[in-house]
């Protein structure tokens, strides 16, 4: 007589498929493994996984991503930048010519084009003009020198670089190291006095729009 089948040491979806040629039954509902129990959730809870937040709501649940919030604000940000500052503003839909106006200066294509001409009429477009040129000077010379006081405090006799083939490669400095910082230094306090001519220049202007009660077209 031969060895007998052993049912238990088969796939348990086969051992199904046997028992149901053997009886000619097949169990729908017969599930394998661990099913973990379903967690009640009462209107307001909240929970969330390792990617998501929930939150139960009457009748369903919702369900955002863990950047949620700062993803909407960095879209709300986007979407103000986008928009004409001009709260009569009467273009509908804008250009990319309206944009670049709108994210250089606020205000679209021909809310600009109205504004400067308002300004022209009352004779303060030049300092107007000279007041937003100097303002993008004086930001970008301080930025510089920011960049050239972290140079002052990062000047060495020697630096290293490492090439793509992972040799490595000596730079020494021409100069000494105080002549170096000499020089750095030198730069900062030309620009720093430039800079202070800028603001200068600019406070001036600035109160001449103030004058005629115009500053707040800047």
């Amino acid at each position: 007589m031969g060895k007998e089948f052993n049912k238990k040491y088969m796939h348990p979806t086969r051992r199904k498929l046997v028992d149901m040629v053997e009886t000619g039954e097949y169990d729908k509902n017969t599930t394998v493994g661990y099913t973990k129990a379903a967690e009640s959730r009462n209107i307001g809870d909240k929970w969330e996984d390792d990617n998501h937040k929930f939150e139960k709501k009457e009748g369903y649940t919702l369900k955002t991503g863990k950047n949620h919030e700062a993803f909407q604000k960095i879209r709300e940000y986007l979407k103000e930048k986008n928009n004409c500052k001009n709260a009569t503003c009467k273009t509908v839909k804008k250009t990319d010519n309206d944009i670049r106006f709108i994210q250089n200066g606020g205000f679209c294509m021909n809310c600009t084009t109205e504004r400067e001409t308002i300004l022209r009429v009352e004779n303060v477009f030049i300092p107007y003009q000279n007041y937003k040129i100097w303002t993008k000077m004086i930001i970008y010379g301080k930025q510089k020198l920011e960049e050239l006081n972290h140079s002052l405090t990062q000047v060495k006799e020697e630096y290293e670089y490492v090439n793509e083939n992972g040799t490595v490669e000596k730079w020494k400095l021409p100069k000494s190291i105080d002549e170096v910082k000499s020089e750095i230094q030198e730069m900062i306090d030309i620009g720093n006095r430039e800079i202070e001519e800028l603001e200068a220049n600019r406070l001036s202007v600035f109160n001449e729009l103030k004058e005629k009660n115009y500053e707040h077209y800047l």
